[in-house]
């Protein structure tokens, strides 16, 4: 009988433990990313801007190059990552605290600009890292 494998870990993954709190969806927003990374065959030129909140230690997760920005500044530091490096996938990977409140006008403005980078954006409603207020 030939097994067949139904499921297995992503590359676009590291193999660190999540620390994430249960029933959290940043595990399955990682999973998903780093499959299509993958899938694209971009890891290896894809960097990743992770910003202040849950998503801060996404960098420990991605399997791909990855740098901190300050809060809700990470699509103005991912803007200057592509500039840089032109040829490579950026992203940033951010929270609705860091994306939607502080960092609002960032985003607003790349895209105004029409930069040239994904901005992932993971709205699970609370500020998970000051106590679970709703966001």
């Amino acid at each position: 009988m030939t097994m067949k494998t139904v499921f297995k870990k992503t590359s676009g993954l590291t193999d660190k433990p999540t620390h994430y709190c249960p029933g959290c969806t940043h595990g399955v927003i990682h999973r998903l990313v780093g499959e299509v990374l993958e899938e694209m065959d971009i890891l290896e030129d894809t960097i990743g801007v992770a910003s202040v909140g849950c998503s801060v230690l996404s960098y420990e997760y991605f399997n791909c190059d990855m740098t901190q920005a300050a809060h809700g500044r990470a699509p103005a530091v991912a803007t200057g990552v592509k500039r840089v490096l032109p040829n490579r996938f950026v992203f940033t990977y951010q929270g609705d605290g860091d994306l939607a409140s502080i960092g609002i006008s960032e985003v607003i403005h790349a895209a105004a600009r029409g930069e040239n980078i994904t901005v992932i954006f993971v709205n699970n409603a609370i500020y998970g890292m000051t106590g679970g207020q709703m966001a």
